[in-house]
């Protein structure tokens, strides 16, 4: 073979090679992201949730309903958020259900489980009584549930909310909330 043929093999290969792994790419991309697929950036570091740092990383979420109680144990994190008084919203509650869920699921990746309660308390007695919970698992709905929360206008889920969080309303919500947007 001549020297020239030889030149000309060896690039025209190359040139092949970089077309077809340029083509498989591309096909590579909208076969196995599609439209869910999320940019990929150096800046983006997700948190490891530890006991130590337990405290800093949920003072970064700033809600209307304060968080009683906490605890962290095997990659299940439970909540308390704490209603006092008539004077918070059920959008506002459903806001901060919702700021719980992207904080753990979009920011931290050491989260599989959120235990979710929201509490009443009697001002003069200090009791406490259920009036909301949620039981929300990493990758049993869809990314746009969260906002679907966030934006959520009634005092009553819809069945899709239900199903993706396992949410349950108690006989005390009904009464707090429902009469109250009807009346």
């Amino acid at each position: 073979m001549k020297p020239g043929m030889i030149v000309t093999a060896s690039l025209l290969s190359t040139i092949a090679a970089v077309v077809l792994l340029v083509v498989f790419q591309s096909l590579h991309t909208r076969t196995w992201g599609g439209d869910r697929a999320e940019p990929v950036t150096a800046s983006h570091q997700a948190v490891q949730l530890t006991n130590d740092n337990l405290v800093d990383v949920l003072s970064s979420l700033h809600m209307s309903t304060p968080i009683a109680r906490v605890e962290w144990k095997q990659s299940i994190l439970t909540l308390d958020l704490k209603v006092k008084g008539k004077d918070i919203s059920y959008t506002e509650i459903y806001e901060n259900m919702a700021a719980v869920a992207d904080l753990s699921f979009r920011s931290v990746d050491n989260i599989e489980q959120v235990l979710l309660r929201v509490m009443a308390e009697d001002e003069w007695l200090h009791n406490r009584h259920l009036l909301l919970a949620a039981d929300i698992r990493r990758g049993e709905w869809p990314m746009y549930a969260i906002d679907t929360l966030r934006t959520w206008k009634s005092t009553t889920f819809s069945d899709e909310l239900k199903d993706w969080f396992h949410l349950m309303q108690t006989e005390l919500w009904k009464k707090q909330f429902e009469m109250t947007s009807q009346g």
